[in-house]
């Protein structure tokens, strides 16, 4: 199916289709072969505005999957991953500092990293999910899946000091994927996060961000040296280093883990330009449950230049339009201080999910695993 130029357009009424008035508003980046196909095009204002109606022509059934997987996976391995050494050995300051460079520079280039999925949320698979099969999505309490990326030892000890105390304080309890090959690991650390109602999943072999790219052999031989850990703390969920991922990758996580959650909704800058898969919502993809990362990430707000207080408001305003759509806000933080691990980002942390917790008719914290097993997925 052709999808490309895709378009941006604000629907800024549903026309009386009630199975997408959740749309109203709200910014999409469409392809434009299916826009002449709709009759959507002759009414696109120059302002970007589209008001859709009950006599538009039907959307073809595969579009809202062929969004999806467009650019749903990362196509070859970034510059750290070409090292030939570990880029974990630089240290983690330096490596903030080289992202932050890069990420305010390209800042007020969104066009061109967010061409699509548009950013900081793009939800047109969805859209179309619902122009082709209106009324399969439940309009319940958005379920919010809290993780964090534990990518050092000093993350895991921040976990457990800093942001388990406050998800238990707004009954809460998350999902931590943790490096289970790179540095010695507390295990007693992890014992006490599990022993406490939370979750431990799998993030990769050693952070070298290699595995989604390596040769059949050489993939599944670093999947399977996880299996001692994955075993021991009962993770049944996977999260890529840095977000890389590939169809080879996950068609072999099918047999190892219950779900995976590697693709963002919106990737914007990060790990490459123009990538995600445009859903809020778990599909099936290559024999695995998808759980997408739907809000936007705390490493590459940060190295765009947002403050934690900018950073409080645009995850309200992302998780409530995710609510409205039917999807699930799942939301990732790395416990380091250099990303969500001090003073002004864990404010913001606890006013978010405190924000969360007091409106209970339109999120309810679930745990990953469970999310993973009950959702409804999209195929």
């Amino acid at each position: 199916m052709e999808l490309t130029p895709f378009v941006r357009a604000r629907i800024v009424s549903a026309g009386g289709r009630d199975a997408v008035g959740w749309a109203e508003g709200m910014w999409f980046t469409l392809p434009r072969p299916l826009m002449e196909m709709a009759g959507w095009l002759r009414r696109l204002q120059p302002s970007g505005d589209l008001t859709l109606s009950v006599d538009d022509q039907p959307i073809p059934l595969g579009a809202a999957r062929a969004v999806r997987e467009h650019a749903a996976f990362t196509a070859g391995p970034p510059i750290s991953g070409r090292l030939p050494f570990n880029y974990q050995r630089v240290p983690g300051w330096g490596r903030a500092a080289i992202a932050s460079v890069i990420g305010r520079w390209h800042r007020g280039r969104t066009a061109k990293w967010a061409a699509f999925p548009g950013w900081p949320l793009d939800l047109t698979s969805d859209l179309l999910a619902d122009l082709t099969a209106p009324g399969r999505t439940s309009r319940g309490p958005a379920p919010v899946v809290l993780t964090h990326d534990i990518d050092s030892d000093e993350g895991l000890k921040n976990l457990r000091t800093a942001f388990l105390p406050i998800e238990e304080s707004v009954g809460a309890r998350s999902v931590s994927y943790i490096v289970p090959c790179a540095w010695p690991i507390d295990h007693a650390a992890v014992e006490d996060v599990v022993a406490r109602g939370h979750e431990v999943g799998i993030h990769g072999y050693d952070h070298s961000n290699r595995t989604a790219f390596a040769d059949t052999e050489e993939r599944r031989r670093r999947l399977d040296a996880a299996r001692p850990f994955a075993d021991r703390f009962h993770a049944v969920g996977y999260r890529a280093p840095s977000l890389l991922r590939t169809r080879a990758l996950l068609g072999d996580l099918g047999a190892r883990y219950r779900y995976d959650s590697s693709i963002p909704t919106s990737g914007g800058l990060f790990p490459v330009p123009n990538n995600g898969c445009a859903t809020a919502r778990p599909f099936a993809i290559e024999g695995i449950t998808e759980m997408p990362l739907s809000m936007p990430r705390d490493g590459s707000l940060r190295f765009l230049g947002f403050s934690a207080a900018a950073i409080g408001r645009l995850w309200t305003e992302c998780a409530e339009a995710i609510a409205r759509s039917g999807g699930s806000v799942v939301l990732l933080t790395h416990c380091e201080r250099r990303f969500s691990g001090n003073q002004e980002m864990l404010a913001t942390y606890r006013r978010f999910l405190e924000y969360l917790a007091g409106h209970p008719e339109t999120f309810e914290f679930v745990g990953a695993s469970a999310l993973a097993k009950a959702a409804f997925v999209v195929t």
